[in-house]
């Protein structure tokens, strides 16, 4: 049986305790890689193992929020 290579935004958003529009926010700064297939998002497995085996499963510490300031992996290129 292959692996499986892709999970839900739904199933990954609950693996990583938040929320699928957080996922979202997680594909759009590159931490993980997704794909919208007929309507629906799916989340690159090995990408999601990538991003649990850097943060221990934890909160990602590097992204920036809203009014960033420079404090983080962008330096302060936040657009």
């Amino acid at each position: 049986m292959p692996e499986k290579k892709y999970i839900s935004l739904e199933d990954t958003a609950q693996l990583l305790s938040t929320t699928p529009l957080n996922i979202l926010m997680h594909v759009k700064r590159g931490l993980l890689i997704g794909m919208e297939e007929n309507g629906s998002w799916m989340i690159d497995c090995r990408s999601l193992e990538n991003l649990l085996q850097k943060t221990g499963g934890g909160k990602v510490e590097d992204v920036c929020a809203s009014g960033c300031a420079g404090k983080h992996a962008c330096n302060g290129g936040c657009s």
